[in-house]
């Protein structure tokens, strides 16, 4: 038996009615669709600790925002002390996630500070609680997935590579490391010992007689990321100060001009006369247009 031919007039009738029921449905709620705070706490629950984080979202511009979890260097560190890095990265257009290093400040676990013996553990295992911040800051409101990544200094240099090694192909859109080493654990320690990291008292040597120290180390080699940065395809801005006392300057220069050459997506930047705090004689090195610039030019920032 035969359909009746649908006509026309009356499909196009029907999609008229639905759109103005969806539209007197919508416009009584437009003022209750929640803005998105400023800052909002939240858990980041993984392997047996709650790490306690904020994000924090740019005070202009319209969502979905690029976002960008910081990760800590050394030492016993909260979200309090990140706060400038914070709001610069905020005022730049970063959605930012904060949070407390595991066993410390509000969040649970146990802290450790690492060392060369529990270095293969340990660093692994902070890498991982990076990575488990970048996914819930993926899965927030208001964030562009797409455009997430990593921003860290110092002893981040391990743990963001870490992280990046423990992470899915492309879950990664970026990283910013800051004075970070590419060499071991241990030959940092070797070299942090002749030089004093540039704080504790210690003998005044050339910078030969430093790196000679550095290449006679036959103690543990500690957490070792070559083999991660070898493989890395993660696009990352990696900022050097020539005259960094805390990491080993030169073999982790030469190591990873090497990894460029060799074709990883490392962008390098070698600044003369810097410091392990990025400062030089004269005072702070503006890199941080330097940093804008490359998050423009990787399409993170518009």
């Amino acid at each position: 038996m035969g359909q009746t031919p649908k006509r026309p007039g009356l499909l196009i009738a029907g999609a008229i009615v639905v759109a103005a029921a969806a539209a007197a449905l919508w416009w009584p709620l437009r003022g209750r669709i929640a803005p998105l705070p400023q800052n909002a706490p939240l858990g980041v629950a993984n392997e047996g600790a709650v790490l306690a984080a904020t994000i924090s979202y740019p005070a202009s511009g319209s969502p979905p925002f690029p976002g960008v979890v910081i990760v800590h260097g050394s030492g016993p560190s909260t979200r309090d002390q990140l706060r400038g890095l914070r709001d610069r990265l905020r005022s730049a257009g970063l959605a930012v996630l904060t949070y407390d290093k595991r066993g410390v400040g509000e969040s649970t676990g146990e802290y450790d500070n690492v060392g060369v013996r529990t270095s293969p553990e340990r660093m692994p295992l902070l890498g991982r609680d990076a990575l488990a911040s970048l996914r819930a800051l993926k899965s927030a409101r208001g964030i562009d997935p797409s455009r997430v990544g990593f921003f860290g200094a110092s002893q981040a240099g391990w743990i963001i590579p870490a992280a990046i090694g423990a992470a899915h192909t492309d879950e990664i859109a970026f990283a910013v490391i800051l004075s970070g080493p590419a060499t071991s654990v241990g030959l940092e320690y070797a070299y942090s010992e002749a030089t004093g990291d540039g704080v504790r008292p210690h003998e005044t040597l050339t910078d030969a007689a430093i790196d000679a120290r550095v290449d006679a180390y036959a103690g543990r080699p500690g957490f070792d990321h070559a083999a991660i940065l070898s493989a890395m395809r993660t696009p990352t801005l990696w900022l050097l100060g020539s005259r960094d006392e805390s990491i080993p300057i030169r073999h982790t220069e030469r190591n990873l001009r090497a990894l460029v050459a060799a074709g990883v997506p490392i962008t390098l930047k070698v600044y003369e006369g810097g410091d392990h705090g990025l400062s030089g004689p004269s005072g702070p090195i503006p890199y941080w247009a330097d940093v804008t610039n490359w998050l423009r030019a990787n399409r993170i920032l518009q």
